[in-house]
């Protein structure tokens, strides 16, 4: 008994391992407004907020976008002074894709 279930345990733990390189979400150069223009809609929405020691606000972003069967994230970063002035911003928008193994600048 102590044997098979020392087998189980191997065999379990072996599978659990994540491929390390894979991904399922490949950058888009679509924004949120050609998302919406071509009919996606927004399905979910977060967003975080963290205050550093020396006054700056990071604001975090999350959108899913769906159409049919299409869907796309957009992450949007933002920073922020004390008296919220916009210092840094970037949106990413990527799309939903087969998992696929990443390379070097993908």
């Amino acid at each position: 008994m102590r044997l098979f279930l020392i087998v189980i345990f191997i065999f379990y733990n072996t599978s659990i391992f994540a491929e390390v390189d894979t991904d399922q979400w490949q950058d888009s150069n679509l924004t949120y407004k050609d998302l919406i223009d071509q009919g996606f809609e927004v399905k979910a929405y977060d967003i975080n907020t963290i205050t550093t020691d020396v006054g700056l606000i990071l604001v975090f972003f999350v959108t899913v976008l769906q159409k049919e069967k299409e869907v796309y994230e957009c992450q949007e970063y933002q920073t922020f002074d004390g008296n919220m002035k916009t210092l840094d911003m970037s949106v990413v928008c990527r799309e939903l894709t087969q998992p696929y193994k990443r390379g070097v600048n993908t």
